[in-house]
């Protein structure tokens, strides 16, 4: 029953001035960092390395494509970053 009610006392509100973080999100942020990371760094990989990158005439196309994505990728978070900036202030 000790147990118990320190798990419970763990979750329980503290004081207003404390500042609150929330598991939730934190994990959410976190694996969403970790995706991002991931998708970046395999289209980068298929554009420089995938069937001789770009130096190679076998792949041209495929490398230009993820070449293209990652482009619009980059643009949609800087994007999305200076929104965010611009709502802040």
């Amino acid at each position: 029953m000790r147990l118990w009610k320190a798990w419970i006392e763990f979750f329980e509100e503290e004081s207003p001035e404390a500042p609150r973080f929330d598991p939730v999100h934190l994990a959410v942020v976190l694996v969403a960092c970790q995706a991002a990371v991931g998708i970046l760094f395999w289209l980068l990989w298929t554009a420089m390395v995938y069937e001789g990158g770009f130096a190679s005439g076998e792949g041209k196309f495929g490398n230009s494509l993820a070449l293209l994505l990652l482009a619009a990728i980059v643009e949609a978070l800087r994007r999305a970053d200076r929104r965010h900036a611009r709502k802040s202030k």
